[in-house]
C-alpha cells in the first residue's frame, strides 16, 4: 500500500481485481472501506477480464505492475479512482501508467497526488527508466495531472493495446507523455 496526505493506494489481489469488475459491495467489503457509487465502463471491465487478470496470473512475481490499485480517499474511506501499470517494464525500461477518477472526485487534485505516488514507487525499481502515459488530446485534466508530475509530450510508437482499438478509431488524437527517472 502507498499513502499520500489524502489518499491510500491499495494494490488488489487477483480475487479483488475480479471483484472490481462487479459494481456490488464485494470489493469494498473485502477492503474494509465504505461503499459508494462507482462507475465502470464496459470497455474497462472487459479489458480487466481479458487482459489484466491474465497478466496477473501469467507473471505473479510482477503482479504489482499488472494489478489495479484502488485510490481510497482517506476522509470518506471510499474509492476515488483507480490507477496501475500495464505490466512490468519493457526493453526500454518504460512502464505505462493508466488511471481513472470516479466522477465525484474529479478536478480536486486526487489524480495528480496518486500519479506522483505511483511514479515515485515505480522509480524504486532499478529496471524502470521512465513512466509513460497515453491520453486523449482533449482530456485536459489528465494532461494537467501528468504535467504537474513532471511528464512532457514525446513521440512514441507502439502497437495499440487491443482494449484501446475502439478509442483509436475515433477522430480524437492520442498523445504520449513521458517522465524519465532523474
Amino acid at each position: 500500500m502507498l499513502e499520500t496526505a489524502r489518499l491510500k493506494l491499495i494494490p488488489l489481489t487477483y480475487e479483488q481485481a475480479e471483484m472490481f469488475t462487479h459494481l456490488d459491495s464485494r470489493l469494498e467489503d473485502s477492503l474494509g472501506i465504505n461503499r459508494a457509487e462507482r462507475v465502470l465502463t464496459t470497455q474497462f471491465r472487459d479489458a480487466i477480464r481479458k487482459y489484466t487478470l491474465n497478466w496477473m496470473k501469467d507473471d505473479p512475481d510482477n503482479y504489482l505492475f499488472a494489478t489495479i490499485w484502488v485510490i481510497v480517499e482517506k476522509a470518506s474511506n471510499t474509492i476515488a479512482g483507480d490507477i496501475g501499470y500495464k505490466r512490468k517494464s519493457d526493453e526500454n525500461g518504460y512502464v505505462e501508467i493508466g488511471y481513472s477518477t470516479q466522477p465525484k472526485f474529479r478536478v480536486q487534485g486526487y489524480m495528480t497526488e496518486a500519479i506522483g505516488a505511483m511514479v515515485d514507487w515505480a522509480f524504486t525499481y532499478p529496471e524502470v527508466k521512465a513512466v509513460i502515459a497515453e491520453t486523449r488530446e482533449d482530456n485536459i485534466p489528465s494532461i494537467k495531472a501528468l504535467k504537474r508530475n513532471g511528464f512532457y509530450e514525446f513521440k512514441y510508437s507502439k502497437p495499440p493495446e487491443p482494449s484501446n482499438l475502439e478509442s483509436m478509431m475515433s477522430d480524437v488524437k492520442m498523445l504520449w507523455h513521458i517522465r524519465e527517472k532523474e
